[in-house]
């Protein structure tokens, strides 16, 4: 009798298994279909492309109904007692199909507030502060900055003289990155084959876009709309590069695709949970890789003669040290614009009484807010979440890397990291 049960309770795991990665199959399939109701949906695909081939536009409500029946199939799955990994991967899916179905229900055209939508997309909320909340911080710039009168303006005329020359960007631009890798690769066993190229284009809501392409390779592109400041080098290189989103991505392709053959992780729905991830590490990567006295070294010994700048970077940075603490911002203001608290040239106003934006970078910025909603709660909060997560193991720069190595090989959804 004991042998029977054994012998069933293994043909049980099997079948739950293989049901598990049909749910998978399912889900990538489903992702791909609402991708065909919106362009941006679908931010990478690695997986067959026979799928992606046989994809057919179908009916927004037809693919909410496959939504309930695959979460309905993930739920009758039984992995008690089966490890970490498979219950992970239950989990995984469940929290990415719900917010398939939020999507869905977006895009049918349901309404709901900023913060229910953070819930529904990406497994968290955000603190929102009063935009007043930040006038002491703009105290400590004021401070720091010379002359006198009103301080955006102060800050824009400072902070010019730190702008790359747009003839040198590509160049700059190209030793930010082999630096990044350089530093990436000195801890994480890259692929030999791992590449990326550099495109400029104009006329977007977003600063830089990584647009992984699979087998290891991405496409960056660097908006110009807007002048390119020193310290965005390093700071796009490592985000959008390495630790960044090309990291990110070739890391799951590799691990997770590949090696472990679990297909939901081959393709990347950009309103969804591994988002809060996904730029929340790719945020933290730079102060990963580089100290702040490290990264004023190499902007003032390698980057500035490469940009024919001159300039106190000590204080630049002491500066710019002040000025991160208005990130914070953009979940304020996009919540009010969001739950229509605010029109646009509002939400461009408190951005440049608040934030200190220049007028065509917070009308920029709105456009950002007006396409994506609740994403921007990604970039501050995530950042927030992976560096308490990673730094939870203590100050040794070994085992954060081990950390955070660990944490985009098997991603963590947001609710996740408090635990």
């Amino acid at each position: 009798m004991v042998v029977m049960a054994e012998k069933e309770a293994i043909v049980n795991r099997t079948f739950d298994n293989q049901q598990l990665d049909d749910i998978a199959k399912d889900y990538v399939k489903l992702v791909l279909a609402v991708g065909l109701h919106d362009a941006s949906y679908v931010d990478a695909y690695y997986g067959p492309e026979s799928w992606r081939e046989a994809c057919k536009l179908q009916p927004l409500p037809s693919l909410k109904l496959n939504v309930a029946a695959l979460l309905d199939s993930l739920g009758a799955l039984n992995f008690t007692g089966e490890g970490r990994c498979l219950l992970e991967r239950q989990e995984f899916l469940s929290k990415q199909l719900a917010s398939v179905e939020y999507y869905i229900n977006h895009l049918l055209g349901s309404e709901s507030c900023f913060s229910v939508e953070s819930i529904g997309l990406y497994d968290t909320q955000a603190e929102i502060f009063s935009p007043e909340s930040f006038q002491p911080v703009l105290d400590d710039i004021d401070s720091l900055l010379p002359g006198s009168g009103e301080l955006t303006g102060r800050f824009d005329t400072y902070r010019a003289q730190f702008i790359v020359p747009e003839h040198k960007i590509p160049k700059v631009f190209s030793a930010a990155v082999e630096k990044s890798r350089e530093l990436t690769s000195a801890y994480i066993n890259l692929p030999e084959d791992e590449s990326f190229r550099i495109e400029f284009v104009n006329d977007k809501v977003w600063s830089a876009y990584n647009w992984y392409q699979g087998d290891y390779q991405s496409l960056i592109q660097l908006n110009q709309d807007q002048p390119l400041y020193l310290e965005r080098c390093m700071q796009l290189a490592s985000h959008e590069g390495y630790p960044g989103h090309h990291l990110f991505n070739l890391l799951q392709e590799r691990e997770l695709v590949r090696k472990s053959h679990w297909p939901e992780y081959a393709i990347y729905p950009l309103y969804s949970p591994i988002s809060f991830l996904s730029e929340g590490s790719a945020n933290y990567g730079l102060s990963l890789i580089m100290s702040d006295c490290e990264l004023i070294e190499f902007e003032r010994d390698y980057l500035m003669p490469l940009a024919g700048m001159t300039g106190d970077i000590e204080h630049y940075h002491r500066v710019l040290r002040c000025y991160k603490q208005l990130v914070h911002l953009d979940n304020t203001v996009c919540q009010q614009l969001t739950d229509g608290e605010i029109s646009p040239n509002e939400a461009e106003s408190l951005l440049i009484q608040f934030g200190l934006y220049c007028a065509s970078r917070a009308k920029q910025r709105v456009k950002f807010y007006q396409a994506n909603r609740a994403y921007v709660i990604n970039y501050n909060h995530g950042e927030d979440s992976v560096a308490r997560w990673v730094e939870r193991g203590g100050a040794d720069k070994n085992e954060r890397w081990k950390r955070f190595e660990s944490l985009l090989k098997r991603p963590l959804m947001a609710s996740q990291f408090v635990s």
